[in-house]
């Protein structure tokens, strides 16, 4: 692994930051939770890293707590990316039955960054495509958590992303003001980002996350996921060649879960031409205990991971 010790300036500034004001009590995982990530290319993009999942399952290495990556890049509340040949609709039908199907008891939830350029004027369609998704998903009884999304960050000399800052704060108000209504724990990575005087140089472009941006956001989602974590025990489960083992069956499960809900040639497996070669459909299924195999894997392996605290600065 390529050492993340030069990022770690920026993680202690980001997670020195105050942590906001939740519209719910701290939010703790739970023996046996089922995870489901909900959104777009964020969370699509951290199955591929998994620093995300692999600081929350170390601080919850007590408990059987499994996570399902749903995120779909190019995504909104609506399901559009999800649509295939579809209508808009369909991608929606699609997003909260499978979401079901996996039964969550916690479900994660970033949207808002696709929305956002539709500006001002989008502003009340997407508040309205929130609460759907949200109703939709009540019946799985699942606790839900909303999460914002990261700003934009300055790339090059030509770049200002003040502009497209501005409008995604108001969504990222959307989201916060759902929260405190529905009484939802709400982790708000686009304020304590936009508020780290260094966080700089976490993304590729400006847009998409590195794996050190992975790495230096990470806290900001376990200080809302819990309590009494300290930082110096983050960068120690980081850096841990342990833990880098961990990482590394996360990646592995979450790329064979992928092609378990999103295998290629789809339309022929079950779409409008799987008369074709929809009898190879039943394969799908054989992911899954691969799927299951690896998640045990990843149970033995953070049983040997130890958190020790950094050396004083």
């Amino acid at each position: 692994m390529t050492s993340l010790r030069c990022y770690f300036p920026a993680l202690a500034i980001l997670a020195s930051l105050a942590t906001p004001v939740l519209a719910a009590d701290p939010f703790e995982f739970k023996d046996g939770d089922r995870v489901v990530l909900l959104g777009s290319t964020l969370i699509e993009r951290e199955q591929k890293y998994g620093y995300w999942e692999l600081l929350l399952t170390l601080h919850n290495a007590d408990k059987n707590v499994t996570f399902r990556n749903l995120g779909w890049s190019g995504d909104t509340v609506f399901g559009e990316a999800r649509n295939g040949f579809d209508s808009s609709p369909k991608g929606f039908e699609r997003l909260v039955t499978l979401t079901k199907e996996l039964k969550p008891t916690v479900i994660v939830v970033c949207y808002g960054h696709n929305e956002s350029f539709e500006g001002q004027k989008g502003i009340s369609t997407f508040a309205a495509g929130l609460n759907k998704l949200l109703d939709s998903l009540a019946a799985t009884k699942a606790r839900i958590v909303l999460v914002s999304p990261t700003p934009f960050e300055k790339a090059g000399p030509v770049t200002d992303p003040t502009a497209r800052d501005k409008s995604l704060d108001l969504y990222r108000q959307v989201l916060a003001e759902t929260a405190a209504k529905r009484q939802l724990p709400f982790v708000d990575l686009f304020d304590r980002i936009r508020g780290a005087s260094n966080a700089s140089h976490l993304t590729y472009n400006g847009l998409h996350m590195t794996p050190a941006g992975y790495a230096a956001t990470a806290p900001l989602l376990l200080a809302e996921s819990s309590t009494g974590a300290q930082r110096d025990k983050w960068l120690a489960e980081l850096e841990s060649p342990a833990a880098e083992k961990v990482r590394a069956k996360i990646v592995e499960k979450n790329q064979l879960f992928f092609y378990r809900w999103r295998p290629q040639n789809e339309t022929y497996l079950f779409g409008f031409r799987k008369h074709e070669q929809g009898q190879n459909a039943k394969e799908v299924a054989q992911f899954d205990p691969l799927v299951d195999g690896v998640e045990k894997e990843i149970a033995e392996l953070k049983k040997a991971v130890r958190v020790e605290a950094a050396p004083a600065k």
